[in-house]
């Protein structure tokens, strides 16, 4: 489980004018919310979110989020639910929070990455990762930050599936565990030959 710390601000203000004047201090404007608890609008500094943006596996990251209002601070264990960044310029629009129950499951995204080179790559196949990020449910101290798949025995036409991924008690994977996530196949150029070569066979022995 990985966990870091971010800093926001109660928002007093909403409507179109006052995000626009948030985002013209350098701020974002963000909501916070949870099961059976009321919204909260906060603000936040855009380089303290693009500090934590950084990390590749932040919406599977538990954020100790403190809440300030005036003199007063709050903290809350919050998750990264949702993130709206602008077409053109790709800067951060909103960003939304979802406070979590540490005794309560919750559905994250977590990456999968491959390692190791595989016997079917070093035979001439090309290795192909057809999923890259799975849901899982679990609660939220048991959190994986990432799945590592070691693709070294793979030969070619070999593949692994959701079901071969090692999870740790209380980790749940939410979909068809029969699904593909890597494979290593034949290069088309090998295809073509063998298949051009099986053509040629076939007409030596109508001809004969």
């Amino acid at each position: 489980m990985k966990q870091v710390s971010l800093n926001a601000e109660l928002r007093t203000e909403c409507g179109k004018s006052a995000v626009k004047k948030l985002r013209r201090e350098g701020l974002i404007p963000a909501i916070l919310y949870g099961h059976k608890k009321e919204s909260i609008p906060l603000s936040l500094s855009s380089l303290l979110l693009n500090r934590i943006m950084t990390d590749e596996a932040i919406e599977s990251t538990l954020i100790d989020l403190t809440i300030k209002a005036g003199e007063k601070e709050e903290k809350k264990t919050v998750v990264l639910k949702d993130i709206q960044v602008g077409p053109v310029k790709r800067n951060y629009l909103h960003v939304d929070f979802y406070e979590v129950d540490m005794s309560e499951k919750i559905v994250v995204p977590i990456s999968i990455h491959l390692i190791g080179k595989a016997k079917g790559v070093e035979a001439g196949g090309i290795l192909q990762q057809i999923k890259r990020e799975v849901e899982v449910k679990c609660l939220p101290s048991k959190i994986p930050g990432r799945f590592e798949i070691d693709v070294s025995n793979l030969e070619i036409g070999d593949s692994i599936h959701l079901g071969g991924i090692s999870l740790d008690e209380g980790v749940e994977i939410l979909e068809d565990l029969s699904l593909v996530v890597a494979a290593v196949s034949t290069p088309t150029v090998m295809k073509e030959a063998e298949e051009e070569e099986m053509g040629i066979e076939e007409n030596r022995g109508e001809e004969g």
